[in-house]
């Protein structure tokens, strides 16, 4: 079924700018765009932290990242071009810098360093909290005039991109199974309650409409008509 990408979107143009103020940022740049993507397909903060080299599987088809998630459940992404090309200059620039290339224990996104390093990466050792995160993501959204953002933000935007992406013919590419699945909850209701419900304008702006009509002179005749039952 043909498609178009929610390429106008808010939510689109509002990540995408978010990437933008991380490239001309050298390597911390980098890592924090990492990050961004890392959350926006759907992973949460304390999963990136956690994350290793080992995890990232570039050369499977199709590339993919797989990993222990919340209440221990296995979890994979599959990762879009975008990322993959991200990630191969990320594990170029680790492989170039670390003292640990290529261990599969050896962390995915490094801390920044302290004091006369500030502004590159201590390549190889970790971030301890998950407060890191959301510092990450908070300093990208204020530097892009975005206000507040949290890393579970970005995960509300991948449940808001996927509920508006759209086929030619007006359908929904993806339902509400779908979406679950690639935010990895348990329960659909939580999909649906916490992160696609606040999307959910559309009904009540048809239904605003048509109450507001007979303000317009319209519909007078059945101002005074209810349900029979």
């Amino acid at each position: 079924m043909a498609s178009t990408p929610p390429d106008g979107s808010p939510a689109t143009k509002a990540f995408r700018r978010l990437l933008a103020s991380c490239r001309d940022d050298g390597e911390v740049g980098l890592r924090d765009e990492l990050v961004l993507r890392l959350g926006l397909a759907g992973m949460r903060a304390a999963e990136i932290i956690a994350l290793r080299l080992g995890d990232v599987h570039l050369e499977d088809s199709p590339p993919q990242t797989r990993w222990i998630g919340k209440a221990r459940r296995p979890r994979r992404i599959v990762c879009g071009t975008g990322l993959v090309e991200l990630l191969r200059r990320y594990l170029a620039a680790y492989e170039a810098h670390s003292a640990r290339p290529g261990d599969p224990q050896a962390p995915v996104v490094c801390r920044e360093k302290t004091g006369g390093g500030a502004g590159r990466i201590s390549w190889g050792n970790p971030i301890a909290r998950t407060c890191s995160i959301q510092r990450i993501v908070g300093r990208r959204a204020e530097k892009d005039g975005l206000g507040h953002m949290s890393p579970h933000d970005l995960r509300r935007t991948a449940a808001g991109i996927l509920h508006r992406a759209l086929s030619k013919d007006g359908g929904h590419l993806f339902d509400l199974r779908d979406i679950q699945q690639v935010l990895d909850h348990s329960d659909p209701a939580t999909t649906q309650r916490s992160y696609l419900d606040p999307f959910d304008t559309a009904t009540k702006e048809r239904a605003a409409a048509f109450l507001d009509a007979d303000s317009q002179g319209r519909c007078c005749s059945e101002r005074l008509v209810g349900p029979s039952g």
